[in-house]
């Protein structure tokens, strides 16, 4: 599959684990806004090289992680770190076509971390809706383009949270903003829309 210029590089995966990320995004502070029981299916979509999936799955010892990847690079990275692991409750599912081979309806959380941006012009939220359990939610972080940085992508392809609600909203989720301790990164939950 080819990357599109506004996708992140398989390349660069080392990036994703650096503890700097911490400072900014810190990975509990970030699985904390899951409302998490333990006993949930919850859907990583867009799960990279696993730097939320292993701590995700570690919380759900009575549930399921389905950890979802386009890149084949990525699944791959984020196989051999889970591999000689005690996660059995990690599931690893490539996507193909913008779809993934799960049933409609078995998350009842979806993970959307840094993936909002990449997602413009593609069917990834619809997919993500189709995903969703009826009282099921998306939690999406990403990166906001009204803020100065001097990481992550450029300012003219991230998303300011207007544009991120907008998005949203036209996708068929009804989004609400959270309000979280991340300085580079704007929070939201989102529902399907009922009419």
């Amino acid at each position: 599959m080819d990357r599109k210029p506004h996708k992140f590089d398989p390349a660069r995966a080392e990036q994703l684990e650096r503890p700097e990320r911490q400072e900014f995004l810190p990975n509990e502070q970030v699985l904390d806004l899951l409302e998490l029981s333990g006993r949930e299916t919850v859907v990583d979509y867009g799960a990279g090289s696993g730097v939320l999936t292993i701590p995700l799955a570690q919380r759900l010892r009575g549930g399921v992680v389905h950890a979802v990847e386009e890149s084949t690079q990525m699944m791959q990275h984020l196989r051999k770190r889970i591999e000689g692991t005690d996660l059995g409750n990690v599931r690893l599912h490539l996507i193909q076509d913008n779809q993934v081979p799960l049933e409609s309806g078995v998350a009842d959380r979806v993970l959307a971390v840094n993936l909002l941006h990449e997602t413009v012009g593609e069917t990834v939220l619809e997919e993500m809706r189709r995903l969703l359990a009826p009282e099921g939610f998306v939690l999406v972080v990403d990166w906001r383009a009204d803020v100065e940085r001097e990481f992550g992508p450029p300012r003219e392809v991230a998303m300011t949270p207007q544009k991120g609600w907008q998005t949203l909203k036209t996708a068929g989720f009804s989004a609400t903003s959270v309000e979280g301790d991340f300085p580079y990164h704007f929070v939201m939950i989102a529902r399907a829309a009922t009419d």
